[in-house]
């Protein structure tokens, strides 16, 4: 019998011990999940970040611009063709797979009649996303402000940014509309977080 108490009286503070470890990681979820995502090492820009990039602006929308013609004319995707683009041009943007897999889905506006946000769009919102975006249901009003600018370029250049319009509206193919976005959206970037002017 005092095996069979000895037992129950081990389970139960087993047990209880497991409620309050789950209840704090509860509480703590979020750090805890924090610092899992933050395996890159990368910091998360603010209004504040500026990074010395030295008289190299210029030299790196180019290069985001050329890449972004590349990519897409050789491995078409618009969406993950930007985003590895503006990965490989811009140094303070790691080259990270999960998110240029997660891109892997949204070229033609991600639907079968192209109907939808174009992909270099789509996709430079995923940059702007990662890099100055927030953790869950954080303050995200600089990453729609970033984002903004890059609609209006797309509005004053195609009047749009549904796949289907910039294809019908204009001569420019894929990857021309890639190339611009990503010179669009390397400058935006560019301008708010480093010394470029």
């Amino acid at each position: 019998m005092k095996k069979a108490e000895k037992y129950i009286s081990t389970r139960r503070q087993f047990l209880k011990s497991a409620t309050i470890g789950v209840v704090v990681c509860g509480l703590n979820g979020r750090n805890l999940l924090a610092a899992t995502k933050n395996k890159t090492g990368f910091i998360v820009l603010d209004k504040d970040s500026r990074i010395n990039i030295g008289d190299r602006g210029n030299t790196i929308i180019q290069k985001a611009y050329d890449l972004g013609f590349h990519y897409e004319k050789k491995h078409h995707g618009c969406a993950r063709c930007i985003v590895a683009a503006l990965q490989d041009a811009i140094d303070f943007i790691p080259a990270n797979e999960d998110l240029f897999r997660s891109a892997s889905c949204l070229d033609g506006g991600a639907t079968p009649d192209f109907s939808a946000s174009c992909g270099a769009f789509t996709g430079s919102g995923m940059i702007i996303g990662w890099v100055c975006g927030t953790g869950r249901f954080g303050d995200n009003s600089l990453s729609h402000e970033l984002m903004h600018k890059v609609h209006k370029h797309f509005a004053a250049e195609y009047d749009s940014v549904i796949c289907k319009n910039i294809r019908e509206s204009t001569d420019t193919k894929c990857p021309e509309v890639v190339a611009r976005a990503a010179k669009w959206t390397t400058e935006i970037l560019l301008k708010e977080f480093t010394t470029y002017e």
